[in-house]
């Protein structure tokens, strides 16, 4: 397993991914549709980004993971704290939960170690394997925080 910042040389393949990770998701199901080129342009924007973490996963079989967020103040502090954008392993990727693990572990050490945020915030929104995700934020020792709810206006 190797882990890679996100490049120029390697967005399509982030982008493949988070199509992959869209369409199993609840963003599939009753969300805008995927757009490519507006993902591949908003992905090659963060590579600059000193205040955004981009990390991809791949082996001899290519890239099967990926990880990515920011750090920002709190809405009541300038203190930072640590926001997770997205995590997607796809499924039968060898040692899927270490590479998962790898994957998170690096963004919150980045946040925390290397940006000074207080927390790190991330969540199971995209609903693909709710039961798996939660007992691996357990294990890397995230807490519940809150809940999250969302509304769409039917026509």
């Amino acid at each position: 397993m190797n882990i890679v910042p996100l490049k120029y040389s390697n967005v399509a393949f982030a982008v493949g991914l988070a199509q992959e990770m869209h369409k199993l998701s609840t963003f599939d199901a009753d969300g805008p549709p995927f757009d490519w080129d507006y993902t591949y342009a908003n992905m090659e924007r963060t590579i600059t980004d000193t205040q955004y973490y981009f990390r991809l996963a791949f082996n001899e079989d290519g890239y099967h993971g990926a990880v990515c967020g920011r750090v920002m103040p709190y809405y009541f502090s300038p203190k930072l704290q640590g926001i997770e954008e997205a995590w997607y392993v796809r499924e039968g990727t060898p040692n899927r939960a270490q590479v998962a693990t790898a994957l998170m572990m690096g963004f919150v050490d980045w946040c925390i170690d290397a940006q000074g945020a207080l927390m790190v915030q991330s969540g199971d929104i995209a609903a693909i394997n709710s039961l798996g995700v939660d007992t691996l934020y357990k294990h890397l020792g995230f807490k519940r925080y809150g809940s999250a709810y969302k509304y769409t206006r039917v026509a």
